[in-house]
């Protein structure tokens, strides 16, 4: 299957809503309503119980939706509320970049003081897409596994660093998967990016058929969730301290009105507990090499 990183494809923010201007619509009130009442905006759970927050789940929600598809929306819908409310826009990472950073070339690490990956990344929110089916997502024998397609990063005012990872972006069937991590300290990221993140075996191995001839990578633990985000914006701190890297095609700005993009897939999210597809992940075969993803509207940039 072809590895795809010519352009950056269409994200699950884009899926979550039912038209471009909804989050222009409705995010106001989340905002009005989190500084009336005094709320955290960055703690997820907090955000989650807000009247507003409720209402939008409320609209997004379709009729067969069970609990845990709605606790997933509102995961979400935190990572898309905080890119809209910071600007934050897609970074697409070159397989290049991907594979020399996992190989220890140009670690990522110029940024060596604690207090400066919370000041590089404090208060910042994006979507890192990676190549597509370069990294792939795997756990027990009886569950197909699934490309990954990138993941939500935030890191919030008091010093903690969200992360999601999403997985199985298909065209031939709605939703994604969409796996949470633990928060984890900004300053602990250099110490993620470069020790050890799988016993009894080498980190990102895969056993999937063909993965030695493109040699594909494997995420098994949370803590490869971590290391490859550390690394990946490690290098965006370092490239980028300031959140204003070039952006392509002509984008200005942040994501607040992204047009729609050609033959999107419907909005829906499945459950999951990290860093694994769950029991009823779909055993399909995956989509035709030879099919071109949707491209994204929102604004992008390369890494």
């Amino acid at each position: 299957m072809a590895i795809h990183d010519a352009y950056a494809r269409l994200t699950p923010y884009e899926l979550l809503f039912p038209e471009p201007g909804f989050p222009d619509q409705r995010f106001p009130a989340v905002a009005d309503e989190a500084t009336e009442r005094g709320v955290d905006i960055g703690n997820p759970a907090a955000f989650v119980m807000l009247g507003a927050v409720q209402g939008i789940m409320a609209d997004l929600r379709e009729e067969d939706t069970d609990g845990q598809a709605a606790h997933d929306h509102g995961g979400v819908l935190y990572f898309a509320y905080q890119m809209w409310r910071t600007g934050g826009v897609v970074v697409l990472a070159h397989q290049k970049t991907v594979r020399g950073l996992l190989a220890g070339h140009g670690d990522g690490l110029g940024l060596r003081g604690k207090s400066l990956w919370e000041k590089q990344l404090g208060g910042r929110a994006g979507y890192l897409q990676l190549p597509q089916h370069l990294v792939w997502i795997e756990e027990a024998r009886t569950t197909a596994p699934e490309s990954v397609d990138g993941l939500f990063w935030h890191g919030d005012h008091r010093g903690a660093l969200h992360l999601a990872l999403v997985a199985g972006m298909r065209s031939d069937r709605p939703g994604y998967l969409f796996a949470p991590v633990p928060p984890q300290p900004l300053g602990s990221l250099p110490g993620w990016a470069s020790g050890p993140a799988r016993e009894g075996g080498r980190d990102f191995e895969t056993s999937l058929p063909g993965s030695d001839l493109d040699q594909l990578l494997g995420i098994r633990t949370p803590a490869e969730v971590f290391k490859l985000a550390a690394l990946l914006l490690g290098r965006l701190a370092r490239e980028d301290p300031a959140g204003h890297l070039p952006i392509a095609d002509g984008h200005q700005g942040g994501i607040a009105t992204p047009t729609p993009a050609p033959d999107a897939a419907q909005p829906g999210v499945t459950a999951d507990e990290p860093p694994a597809p769950s029991d009823a992940s779909p055993t399909t075969s995956p989509p035709s090499p030879t099919q071109s993803p949707p491209p994204t509207t929102l604004p992008w940039c390369t890494l």
